[in-house]
Parts: C-alpha cells; sequence; structure tokens
C-alpha cells in the first residue's frame, strides 16, 4: 500500500515536471509551429527525452547539443537561441525539489 502511494506521486511528479517542461518548450518554440497556429502538444516528441536528459546531465552544451539535433531532425529546422534555452531549462531543472521533498 505505501509503495503504491510512493508510485502514484512519483507518476504525479514526473507528469507535472514533463508539463512544465513542455509549457518552457512551447514559450521558445523552436522551430516556430505554434507561432505558425500549430497545436500545443507539437513538442511532445522531445519533450520526455530532454526531461530524461536533464535528469542525468546539467551540462548546459550537451543540453545545446541535444535540441540541436532533435529540433532539427524532428522539426526540419534549426533551432534559434538554442544554448540561451537549455540554460534556461538546466536552471529550472535544478530548482526542482529533490526526490521526497
Amino acid at each position: 500500500m505505501i509503495e503504491n502511494r510512493m508510485d502514484t506521486s512519483q507518476r504525479k511528479r514526473q507528469r507535472d515536471q514533463r508539463g512544465q517542461l513542455l509549457t518552457l518548450l512551447n514559450g521558445w518554440d523552436p522551430a516556430g509551429l505554434l507561432q505558425a497556429g500549430a497545436g500545443r502538444d507539437q513538442y511532445d516528441a522531445i519533450v520526455d527525452q530532454l526531461l530524461d536528459l536533464l535528469s542525468r546531465t546539467t551540462s548546459e552544451s550537451e543540453v545545446t547539443r541535444f535540441l540541436e539535433q532533435h529540433v532539427t531532425e524532428h522539426y526540419g529546422a534549426a533551432p534559434a537561441e538554442a544554448s540561451r534555452f537549455a540554460a534556461k531549462a538546466v536552471a529550472w531543472y535544478r530548482m526542482l525539489p529533490a526526490d521526497g521533498e
């Protein structure tokens, strides 16, 4: 029973983090899709991978490389200001409460 609550709590935390990161991505709109009228779920294809990367590293240069590669691969457009967004994403991730807080 306690394990079940922890799993539920962990899943909720992951959903919340994913939603926050997707909001950040949408605000940046690296491929200009939202500005062109696309739906707010356009960056779903990279948000989980980006969140996973942030959980493993807080290297802004590694996050920048990830963004440049994946945005270009998935959306066919090189993202503007990837390093600036990487710094923002890393800062956001560092501010998240640690597990159990």
